[in-house]
């Protein structure tokens, strides 16, 4: 959003091929994340409270890369995959969604990720206890969809705007943007939350953007790491053209703003919704 998208940027996390005893103890991750004690005030969507809102808002961040040998099956995933884990983990999730990364064209650089997914968390201890009970058998069934490793990481949700959660339906357009973690990262969420994410939707407005949401990292795959990604956001398109002609109207403007906030640009690459939880 505050840049042309890098689809293939050089810093992108490296993938070996799938370990499933790290597989498991990523799934024990969230065991040491806190509840969410922000809350978003006039950034919350009309009509939604911000106590309503701060409740168990924790998001999972699963990335799944692209490349020269790696196979991910996004059929296998919807039809089975995200149906197994909603039928075990059921309350304790809020939303699920599938999101394909749009091909590169011809002649752009290879595309870093082939999926994006996000599973909204409603209860964290249940949702840890379903972990214990079931994150075997959702272990076993990965090398049916998949050959690689995810990124994997926790995020806290510190801002939205626009319209609810669950109104994004398959085949929408969703803008995936990631800032990079590091050492020596400057990443500021409440600037981003109180200036940078309304410059965007007031620039673009409603026409071209139906929903905005800001979260920030807060815990990688392993117990004790560092998110890969210190903040993400999904910017859910309603209009592709006038979305299009804002960014050439405003896209300068953005950039600008970038460092007041950040001390690294973002990778930013078009998802379309394929499946819903």
């Amino acid at each position: 959003m505050t840049k042309p998208p890098d689809r293939n940027p050089p810093n992108a996390p490296s993938h070996g091929s799938l370990d499933r005893r790290t597989l498991l103890q990523g799934m024990s991750a969230g065991v040491t994340l806190g509840v969410l004690a922000a809350t978003f005030g006039a950034l919350l969507p009309e009509g939604v409270d911000a106590a309503a809102s701060a409740a168990g808002t924790d998001c999972m961040t699963i990335l799944y890369p692209a490349g020269e040998g790696i196979t991910f099956d996004a059929d296998y995933y919807r039809d089975h995959h995200l149906v197994t884990i909603m039928k075990l983990y059921g309350k304790s999730i809020s939303r699920f969604e599938l999101r394909k990364v749009a091909p590169a064209g011809a002649g752009a650089p290879p595309v870093a990720y082939s999926a994006a997914v996000n599973i909204w968390i409603a209860n964290l201890d249940a949702f840890n206890a379903d972990n214990a009970k079931h994150g075997k058998t959702l272990v076993d069934d990965v090398p049916h969809f998949t050959n690689s490793q995810p990124t994997i990481q926790f995020d806290k949700i510190h801002g939205q705007m626009g319209k609810a959660r669950n109104t994004p339906k398959i085949g929408d357009t969703c803008l995936t943007i990631l800032y990079k973690n590091g050492d020596d990262v400057r990443w500021d969420v409440e600037y981003y939350r109180t200036h940078h994410m309304p410059l965007i939707v007031k620039l673009y407005g409603p026409e071209a953007i139906s929903r905005f949401e800001l979260r920030k990292g807060d815990a990688g795959q392993a117990p004790g790491s560092k998110p890969t990604f210190i903040g993400s956001v999904n910017i859910y398109i309603h209009d592709q053209a006038a979305f299009d002609a804002a960014g050439k109207e405003h896209g300068k403007t953005l950039v600008e703003d970038v460092p007041h906030f950040s001390s690294v640009m973002p990778i930013a690459f078009p998802t379309t919704l394929y499946g819903i939880g």
